[in-house]
């Protein structure tokens, strides 16, 4: 998708929505956007719109995203809001196992969105707050494997 509609997509549908702390959800977006490469961008700007707000798959692929961007969408929802460490480590064991095009993106802006929520955490109106450096830690050892391997073949 076109990253100026994938922006206008978010920018409409997050217009209003706040945090529970008060901050406006689009500045998250936008945060997240601005440190992911272009080719993820898109993503970025839609990562939290299927979670969020009403929004169908249908419509964002009529507004021309890919399947392989939906699909990555699709990795980054949480279908449910569990105050639990171990089942939002266990969503992000599944974004870090993800394979193909869609499982890369969604690691790229997975990251990004994990280290602006590790600068401005989100803490939930009971007070707890999801695990974001043990996520980072699983998202960043799984990328670095293929190069341990690498490397340990070679000694």
């Amino acid at each position: 998708m076109e990253i100026r509609y994938a922006r206008a997509i978010a920018e409409r549908l997050h217009q209003g929505d706040h945090e529970e702390d008060g901050a406006l959800v689009l500045w998250h977006v936008q945060r997240v956007a601005t440190t992911v490469p272009e080719e993820a961008r898109a993503v970025a700007w839609l990562h939290e719109v299927l979670e969020r707000t009403a929004v169908t798959e249908q419509e964002l692929l009529n507004a021309g995203l890919t399947n392989d961007e939906l699909r990555a969408l699709r990795l980054l929802n949480r279908t449910t809001d569990s105050h639990s460490d171990r089942r939002y480590l266990a969503h992000l064991d599944l974004i870090a196992h993800a394979t193909g095009d869609s499982g890369r993106l969604a690691r790229i802006v997975k990251t990004a969105d994990l280290m602006d929520r590790s600068l401005h955490p989100h803490i939930r109106s009971d007070g707890w707050s999801p695990p974001y450096g043990q996520a980072l830690k699983l998202l960043t050892e799984v990328r670095d494997e293929p190069h341990r391997v690498a490397t340990a073949g070679r000694a």
